[in-house]
């Protein structure tokens, strides 16, 4: 089907005035020639339509057809390219059975609109990319200098939450036999307005694939249970069944990813702060001593992480092994001198998570390559931050994971996000689209 339409389009500058270029493309975009444009192309498609069905309008005979006109109605619709008003026809359908509609819009079987909303899905999709970074009343009033029209706060806040929950739905196809070795988990706190809970809770999951040294977020939860994060994690192959997982020492993230095939690795920036405050906690030590005690096992911890930077390249394996056995005798040596003074707290927690903390130093003599922080997350919690724990700022669980599934993924996987967009403006549907331009001016054709 083919839509033509005449346009004709003149322009006149005064003869004793120099405009500067940028003033003459403001004027011509302040006449809405992409919205006219669209709302010709439209009705001239809606046209052909209904002549196909009902014949060239007022021709004898058009009464005893099936389909009949039966007037027109105004659809209104926003696009990004402006505000539409549409004059569309109805069309009768004679010969409908008794139950379906005996009146329909042709033009809709060459165009989709969406559904009943005014804002069809790229004004939307605009502007909910837009909250992603700005609260909702912002990115309403910041995209008026973009575009015509912006919906409603509350209008993108609803796009938001529909969007979000079709990109959750989207996310794991993205993220199925993923493989990866290394997983990443972390969780903060964001204010809730559910009358149930002070707070949400927010896990976040990335994936890492260190031989390719690639990255991706797995999983974005609020409120959930990391046990059922990590079965349907396993469940779709995102992670393998023997992967190291990095994180904090929070017991509910290393009970849930690791069993007798995975180990933990203790991302080591946590161990100053760790032992910092259990130091504390314990009473025994004045400021000065505790500040003595955690930077001597800080230089041990991160010493082995030098030597292995430095050694694995060229796969001195024996230095490795032989800084691990140092490091793990000085620790354990600290630990039990800690218990001797009676700070049982800072003792315990060094004798807890030793294991974990050498974790990626044994792995890179077996020939593997471990994170040996979780700084990627720490920083996709930093993008939490930024949108969802301003004070003021309060949710609710699904508007809470509506814009962080947005928020997130555009961070960590720009191209599954712009994957997800296309797929949710059918831009694959352009190649059965094709259009021709000419343009005459008054010195010829260009």
């Amino acid at each position: 089907m083919h839509a033509t339409i005449d346009v004709r389009l003149t322009v006149s500058i005064d003869d004793h005035k120099t405009i500067p270029l940028a003033t003459l493309a403001e004027s011509i975009t302040d006449q809405n020639i992409e919205s006219v444009l669209l709302e010709g192309l439209v009705e001239s498609l809606d046209a052909a339509r209904v002549e196909a069905l009902c014949g060239e309008k007022h021709t004898h005979g058009n009464g005893e057809n099936r389909f009949q006109r039966a007037g027109t109605d105004t659809r209104t619709a926003v696009t990004t390219a402006g505000e539409h008003e549409l004059d569309l026809h109805y069309v009768k359908d004679t010969a409908a059975d008794h139950d379906e509609s005996s009146y329909f819009r042709p033009v809709e079987d060459v165009l989709g609109f969406d559904g009943q909303n005014r804002y069809q899905q790229d004004i939307a999709a605009k502007s909910v990319d837009l909250a992603t970074s700005l609260s909702y009343r912002d990115a309403a009033d910041h995209g008026d200098g973009i575009f015509e029209r912006m919906p409603s706060p509350t209008t993108i806040n609803r796009r938001t939450k529909e969007y979000g929950t079709k990109l959750k739905q989207f996310l794991p196809d993205c993220v199925a036999d993923t493989d990866a070795d290394a997983v990443i988990p972390d969780g903060t706190q964001c204010h809730s307005q559910d009358e149930d809970r002070s707070y949400h809770s927010v896990q976040a999951t990335l994936g890492e694939n260190t031989a390719e040294e690639s990255r991706s977020l797995l999983d974005l939860s609020v409120n959930a249970d990391w046990d059922e994060t990590a079965a349907e994690l396993e469940d779709i192959g995102a992670v393998t069944d023997d992967a190291t997982v990095v994180s904090d020492g929070d017991s509910g993230i290393v009970t849930a990813f690791t069993d007798e095939h995975s180990d933990h690795q203790l991302d080591l920036v946590h161990v100053g702060r760790t032992l910092d405050y259990n130091l504390w906690d314990d009473g025994v030590f004045s400021l000065d001593r505790r500040n003595q005690i955690v930077s001597e096992v800080i230089e041990d911890v991160f010493h082995l992480k030098n030597s292995v930077i430095k050694h694995r390249p060229e796969e001195e394996f024996a230095a490795i092994r032989e800084r691990i056995t140092r490091t793990t005798e000085r620790i354990e040596k600290t630990a039990w001198q800690l218990n001797q003074y009676g700070s049982e707290k800072a003792a315990r927690y060094l004798r807890r998570w030793l294991p974990s903390i050498v974790r990626f130093a044994k792995q890179a003599i077996e020939g593997f390559e471990v994170p040996w922080t979780s700084n990627p997350v720490e920083r996709l919690m930093g993008e939490v931050s930024k949108r969802c724990k301003n004070q003021w700022m309060r949710w609710t669980k699904e508007g809470l994971e509506a814009i962080l599934q947005l928020r997130l993924v555009k961070y960590a996987d720009p191209s599954y996000y712009q994957w997800f967009l296309d797929e949710l403006l059918q831009r694959p549907t352009k190649t059965a689209m094709s259009c021709d331009l000419s343009i005459e001016s008054t010195r010829g054709k260009l």
